[in-house]
């Protein structure tokens, strides 16, 4: 009687089979485990915190959906460190039952059930995007960049199980969360390059986010990022498979060859084309304009949904000013000081949080910014009431009487009101607050301001004759700046 030996690759076939099945039993455990849902959990009210004031932009938003995945991408990378552990029988006292396979084949399943936290993470985003809906979002989402999220979350935990592979400590898996950190700061950026060049911070793993530069002006690489950040994932499976077979060399080295050709591409100078493309969003033509009230409102494009809240915005204050105040007024929306986009210029480290005052258009605007919701209403409201009063919008009001009107209009607005009115209250109120503060107080106070517009709107009338038309007190005893040391009278 002859024995014949099983065919090898039957035995490969069975080992590939065992470690599929493993990858379901890991991948499981992966997402039930507490430190992971701990983790979602710090991943969720990091997202949360950063949307939470802000309007609702989401091509912005899809950034943010990224990165806050950190404390998530974080836990499964400690969890994943523990199961390769596990599988060399170090820290369980009764390890799972497993068919005998290689210490390769183990941790290639732990590998492959990776893609269950990274479901998780995605199915957290598109939790966060149901909210987000409910808030009236503008602009479109960029899946390019929400999807860094769940890769993110797979390099991280082959980075655990690769490590904790070749150096199997306890201490290991807390190891490669600091080395997970430190990846996010330890390629140098710098602010003044945004607008001009995509800078090596961008080879790190998970792009820096910029702060709250919109979209539209941050000029972000998210498709050969996500492409980078795969080669990288790649690279650090086939370190983390890597045996006696070919498969560990061959997924390292396709790994590096994408990394290498997508990390090259993303970074450099921005094109003056691209830059001359974003100066159009901000001067060009292409904004979407409508005239309602005799005030034209202009927003870039997809940004229209907030043309209603800036109307509403602005209705107390065309109200309380003479008829034909809204003549000739355009909103124009400006996301950012855009002066950074053209050579030349120097550079504003304020650029990336407040809204232009200069149109380069030259024309007489109102300008609004996209950032935070509240942000834009005051901003409106401020700008518009300076343009009516003949003021300066970023500088103000020189004459005295001018700064007496430009109150008088803030004062319809509820939020401006109660700031003005505490402040004349307080000791160290300014002239113009306290007369303003005793006008509210008088029936018939409207007419009358009306009725004077022009005298009271010119730069040359003083305090004292404006307390004389408008039959208020002048306070004295004031310093140049206006401010009274013992507050009103």
């Amino acid at each position: 009687m002859t024995l014949t030996a099983p065919a090898p690759a039957a035995t490969s076939q069975i080992g590939s089979a065992a470690m599929l099945s493993l990858s379901k039993f890991e991948g499981r455990r992966l997402i039930t485990h507490p430190v992971v849902w701990l983790g979602a959990l710090g991943s969720a009210a990091m997202a949360l915190f950063e949307m939470w004031e802000y309007a609702p932009v989401l091509n912005r938003v899809s950034v943010t959906l990224a990165w806050t995945m950190l404390p998530l991408a974080a836990s499964v990378a400690l969890v994943s460190g523990w199961a390769v552990l596990r599988a060399r029988g170090r820290n369980d006292a009764q390890p799972p039952v497993v068919m005998p396979l290689s210490m390769d084949r183990r941790v290639g399943g732990i590998v492959i059930g990776l893609l269950w936290p990274a479901a998780l993470t995605l199915l957290l985003q598109l939790t966060l995007l149901v909210w987000v809906w409910t808030r009236d979002p503008v602009t479109s989402i960029v899946w390019t960049e929400v999807l860094v999220g769940p890769l993110y979350v797979m390099f991280a935990g082959a980075l655990g199980a690769a490590m904790t592979r070749w150096i199997p400590h306890p201490a290991t898996p807390i190891f490669s969360v600091l080395v997970l950190l430190g990846l996010m700061v330890i390629l140098p950026y710098n602010q003044v390059d945004w607008g001009r060049r995509i800078g090596v911070e961008w080879l790190q793993p998970m792009a820096w986010p910029q702060d709250i530069i919109p979209y539209e002006v941050a000029f972000r690489p998210a498709g050969l990022h996500l492409g980078y950040l795969f080669g990288l994932a790649l690279a650090l499976t086939g370190i983390a498979v890597a045996a006696r077979t070919w498969i560990g060399p061959i997924l390292l080295g396709a790994g590096l060859l994408l990394a290498l050709a997508f990390g090259t591409a993303q970074i450099g100078l921005i094109s003056a084309g691209q830059r001359v493309e974003a100066i159009g969003q901000l001067v060009g033509d292409d904004l979407e304009c409508e005239t309602r009230d005799d005030v034209k409102f202009c927003a870039m494009p997809g940004y229209d949904g907030w043309i209603d809240g800036w109307q509403q915005a602005l209705t107390p204050i065309l109200q309380a000013a003479p008829e034909d105040a809204s003549q000739g007024i355009e909103v124009r929306q400006y996301p950012v000081h855009n002066v950074f986009l053209l050579d030349g210029q120097d550079y504003n480290d304020w650029w990336w949080i407040q809204p232009s005052y200069e149109d380069l258009a030259g024309r007489d605007v109102i300008p609004v910014s996209s950032m935070l919701a509240s942000w834009s209403h005051i901003e409106i409201f401020g700008s518009l009431a300076a343009r009516i009063v003949g003021c300066d919008v970023q500088f103000g009001c020189q004459g005295e009487s001018q700064r007496i009107a430009l109150l008088w209009l803030l004062l319809h607005d509820p939020e401006s009101q109660s700031n003005i009115l505490e402040t004349a209250g307080s000791d160290y109120a300014e002239v113009s607050e306290c007369m303003v503060a005793e006008l509210w107080r008088n029936p018939g106070s409207t007419e009358l301001i009306v009725d004077n517009w022009d005298v009271l709107t010119a730069p040359e009338t003083s305090y004292d004759q404006a307390g004389e038309i408008l039959g208020v007190s002048v306070p004295t005893g004031y310093d140049q700046n206006g401010i009274l040391v013992g507050g009103c009278p």
